[in-house]
């Protein structure tokens, strides 16, 4: 056998191993400034319309983020594209039911994923739907405390406890988003940008997560 043919068949091996070698995905090792970084890259490219910059951003987040699987990641983000796709497609046609209805099946098919990789507990359709009345609020500009509530049910599933819980988080990550959408390089009042503020959100989540569960309350 030829050296280079060797050559190229070690990389090929290697690259089959990096794509089919086993992980375990994590919600709680994200890098709060990396994570950060990389969901404003990903909201700038869904503001100009740049799907394959966003769909490349979402499998670096699934990966380098998350630790879920290249594979699973590719197939993850491929449907947070189409539900968005859907989303927006809904949203320009309120009359669009199929619309709708694929923006629907495409995020609970990404929350199953999720839910089957990481073990969560979660119900995949109603995460489904409270993603498209996140994408939904956003793409109507509504004002980022409305914003706020679909987030903190999402985080509240996937992390354990009440959305209550989640509310200064929601708040920094759905300031940052309208900073991105409304395409503002600093909030006036705060003087912070748009990764200022989702790195002071995924902070909070990080602390969040990294604490020990609340005990249930007893009934009354």
């Amino acid at each position: 056998m030829r050296p280079i043919t060797k050559v190229f068949l070690l990389i090929v091996v290697a690259f089959v191993a990096y794509l089919l070698w086993p992980r375990t995905p994590n919600l709680k090792g994200f890098d709060p400034e990396a994570l950060a970084k990389l969901q404003v890259t990903d909201w700038t490219a869904q503001r100009d319309g740049k799907g394959l910059d966003a769909l490349m951003t979402q499998f670096k987040i699934y990966t380098s983020q998350y630790n879920f699987s290249p594979v699973g990641a590719y197939r993850m983000a491929q449907s947070q594209a189409e539900g968005l796709t859907a989303v927006k497609a809904s949203e320009a046609d309120k009359s669009n039911e199929v619309a709708e209805s694929r923006a629907l099946s495409a995020f609970t098919e990404k929350y199953a994923m999720m839910k089957r990789a990481a073990k969560e507990e979660t119900e995949p359709d109603s995460l489904a739907r409270e993603e498209i009345a996140w994408w939904t609020l956003v793409l109507e500009k509504a004002p980022a405390s409305e914003v706020e509530a679909p987030i903190t049910h999402i985080l509240a599933a996937r992390y354990g406890g009440v959305p209550e819980d989640f509310v200064d988080v929601a708040a920094n990550l759905a300031q940052a988003q309208q900073l991105v959408f409304t395409n503002e390089a600093t909030d006036p009042q705060s003087g912070m940008g748009a990764v200022d503020y989702a790195r002071e959100g995924y902070k909070l989540l990080k602390e969040i997560a990294a604490a020990p569960a609340k005990d249930a309350q007893p009934a009354q």
